[in-house]
């Protein structure tokens, strides 16, 4: 029992209890050293590198005219070279072509500079197109520009400057044959060749081919049939143009003309019969493509705007105005002017005996004077309405001594047949296709004769 005034000191505590309360701590405290460790949960182990250096990398693959930049760790940057296609508009010029293709006018000048290589690109037909290459930079790589199917002309960069060349497409030659017959429903050379399925080019062709022997305008007559064998062109499988007319028949008022492409030694390509005549003429039969003969040559005819009987010397061919007159012959023009019954008018002399004279024309072509020299077939006018005419048509005389013939009938003198010692060499050209044509016409008449049963 404590009491007060006794202090409380450790030294009051037997020593006995000391010594014990001394071994029971170290014994505690090897216990607790003892004990297992709790475990800790394990974490996955990431690798970093402390290095400053950045890691090699396998350069990417890259498409041919690409061009890439490579910005810090991204992925590149693509940036490919541009093509452009740019269709000709009327009145377009190559500096606003190559404005709306956003190329500088620099770039064009040094295209030009390369002079006759390129001077197709001073003659650009309105609806065709021209293909730009273009680079990151707004500079030409590239162009091209077709001037038919089957020729491209290519300009390329080569520095500072460029270069050209013509391309040329690998094309096929295909012979077809078409046939076709005037019937009361196609009275025409035209009409009839469209129901046969044969193009404006190829019916013009082939009006071309028997123009110095058949007037298509007066000579056709119900039954009468063309066969012609011609040439398809192809590339790449896709039909891109007709070529020449190999060989062609007609059969006319029951006469039958037959008509040879053949090509010379010299390289010149015209038409013969299977034995070796010319079938050009010195003169065309109609020296304008027309729709109708308005006036037939005719001593006795009344006149339309005079109403009396005046001598018609020639034939009045109904065409379109701006129709274009041919010269019928190789010659000289005499006269190229107007007066008030004639209008304007072109006389040709051909050689000492020949005469033709073109009366009514709305205009001369281009160069076409007294003096000048013509070949056949060329351009002189175009059809009009000037001096005594009620409508647009071509007045055509002939004369033979100065003496007024009808056109349609006076004899024509032929060109030059196939000379001697190459009509060996004709017969083996043609033979083929002679052959083929009889087998087209035989074929077309047995089908005349199905029909008409």
């Amino acid at each position: 029992m404590l009491t007060a005034g006794r202090p409380l000191i450790m030294d009051a505590y037997p020593k006995t209890h000391l010594k014990i309360a001394l071994a029971l701590a170290c014994s505690l405290l090897v216990v607790i050293t003892a004990l297992p460790a709790r475990e800790k949960p394990e974490m996955a182990s990431i690798p970093v590198s402390l290095s400053i250096q950045p890691e090699e990398r396998q350069p990417a693959a890259v498409p041919p005219l690409a061009i890439y930049t490579s910005i810090g760790e991204d992925e590149p940057v693509q940036h490919n070279t541009r093509h452009s296609s740019v269709v000709i508009k009327h009145g377009d010029s190559l500096s606003a072509i190559f404005n709306r293709a956003g190329l500088a006018a620099s770039e064009l000048q040094r295209v030009m500079v390369l002079g006759k290589p390129v001077a197709v690109l001073k003659k650009i037909i309105p609806g065709k197109t021209l293909l730009f290459e273009i680079d990151q930079d707004d500079q030409l790589l590239s162009l091209s520009y077709e001037e038919n199917p089957l020729k491209h002309l290519v300009v390329t960069r080569a520095g500072d400057s460029f270069k050209a060349y013509w391309q040329e497409a690998a094309a096929e030659t295909i012979v077809s044959f078409g046939t076709a017959a005037i019937t009361q429903a196609h009275p025409s050379l035209y009409q009839a060749g469209k129901a046969a399925g044969l193009s404006d080019a190829l019916i013009m062709k082939l009006s071309y081919v028997f123009q110095w022997d058949i007037s298509f305008a007066l000579d056709l007559r119900q039954g009468d049939t063309f066969n012609l064998l011609f040439e398809d062109i192809y590339v790449d499988g896709e039909k891109v143009k007709e070529g020449e007319i190999l060989a062609a028949q007609v059969v006319n008022m029951g006469k039958t003309y037959t008509a040879l492409r053949y090509v010379d030694e010299s390289g010149q390509g015209n038409y013969f019969t299977p034995e070796g005549s010319s079938l050009r003429k010195a003169f065309l039969r109609d020296p304008v493509h027309f729709s109708h003969v308005s006036s037939s040559f005719n001593m006795k005819r009344l006149h339309p705007i005079h109403n009396r009987v005046m001598p018609h010397r020639g034939i009045d061919y109904a065409a379109n105005r701006g129709t274009p007159v041919l010269a019928a012959g190789d010659g000289k023009v005499t006269n190229a002017r107007q007066n008030n019954a004639s209008g304007r008018y072109i006389v040709i002399q051909h050689g000492q005996q020949y005469t033709t004279k073109y009366l009514h024309l709305n205009g001369f072509a281009k160069g076409i004077r007294a003096g000048s020299s013509v070949k056949q077939g060329q351009v002189i006018g175009y059809v009009g309405d000037t001096g005594w005419a009620t409508a647009p048509h071509l007045h055509y005389e002939f004369l033979v001594n100065d003496v007024h013939r009808n056109p349609q009938t006076v004899a024509l003198p032929h060109a030059q047949p196939i000379k001697k010692q190459e009509l060996a060499r004709f017969q083996m050209a043609t033979q083929t296709m002679l052959a083929r044509l009889n087998s087209v016409a035989g074929i077309t008449s047995y089908a005349l004769a199905d029909r008409a049963e």
